[in-house]
């Protein structure tokens, strides 16, 4: 199931809860008997259990014999609870600085009962039930409902991303995105295409300035939104090795602008998720900066908005 997009205004419907919204890796957990799956819940392509053996051993010990749970591989800075995302297939080198959870905000089945159909109030007060508080690996998102907008600014003040707003009676619709739950966040983002690279300057001469930005129209057009920067240093390492493996003679866009100081086009394959203040009547994003790589996500899932 999955949100759209929300306004501040939302907070304050007395009918929607509020959860954290964390910048994680979407989950699928299944447990049945000693079998524990952790999914890659948008594209059910990789099981990370191996990978997390602590969030394994948690599962097991969940008071059911049968249960799937939704939610979110989270890593935290050590000592911390700021998230921050880093790619659920990282090197172990990469993930010994985090505290890694799974960090659960719903549950569609206990044992042979299907709990999709009942209300999120009643599935969040089974999920809470579900999972004991003494488990460090394998926790339930708290859920505020009270005092809202008083908690969606705290977590602005500690860097959080924002909250996800629950329609208290609503079912668990599977593959839908819905306005049964809005992300209501401190900034925008979007998804786009990266289609080009620019030409560095200083330090950055050999590697590249920013990214070329595309969205894809009904027509499966590739559209110009704007150049992103922000990167980290590991961020222009892997993406430039990327983009040099995609590079292209002919550029990808329908609407190229003329000044673009292009060093090389790319085939439009990589999918990256940027910030943005708000879009300009033509969709050009206005400063947007790079967040991460969504390699969960697909090229053609990136569509442009009407103008």
């Amino acid at each position: 199931m999955l949100a759209l997009e929300g306004k501040r205004e939302d907070i304050k419907e007395p009918s929607r809860k509020a959860q954290r919204k964390l910048d994680g890796t979407r989950i699928m957990v299944i447990k049945d008997g000693e079998n524990v799956k952790i999914m890659a819940a948008r594209s059910w392509a990789n099981d990370y259990a191996s990978r997390y053996l602590n969030i394994v051993d948690d599962v097991r010990k969940l008071p059911v014999d049968r249960c799937v749970l939704d939610g979110e591989l989270t890593f935290f800075e050590k000592g911390t609870d700021r998230d921050v995302f880093v790619n659920a297939l990282s090197k172990p080198e990469t993930k010994k600085d985090f505290d890694i959870k799974a960090m659960m905000f719903d549950v569609l089945w206990v044992d042979d009962d299907n709990l999709e159909h009942l209300p999120f109030k009643d599935r969040d007060e089974i999920l809470k039930t579900l999972i004991p508080s003494g488990l460090r690996h394998v926790k339930a998102i708290k859920t505020v409902t009270k005092n809202k907008m008083e908690y969606f600014n705290q977590l602005k003040a500690k860097q959080g991303e924002g909250v996800v707003l629950k329609e208290e009676a609503s079912p668990y619709r599977q593959g839908q995105r819905t306005s049964d739950w809005l992300k209501v966040k401190h900034w925008k983002d979007t998804d786009a295409v990266v289609v080009g690279y620019t030409r560095g300057q200083g330090s950055r001469a050999k590697t590249f300035g920013s990214i070329v930005l595309a969205q894809r129209d009904k027509q499966g057009n590739w559209h110009y939104i704007g150049k992103s920067s922000g990167f980290k240093e590991a961020d222009i390492r892997r993406m430039l090795a990327k983009m040099k493996q995609l590079e292209t003679s002919k550029s990808p866009l329908v609407d190229a602008p003329k000044d673009l100081n292009i060093k090389a086009w790319v085939k439009p394959q990589i999918v990256a998720q940027v910030k943005y203040y708000e879009r300009t009547p033509y969709n050009i994003l206005r400063f947007p900066d790079f967040i991460r790589e969504r390699s969960d996500k697909k090229p053609s899932e990136c569509l442009l908005p009407k103008p």
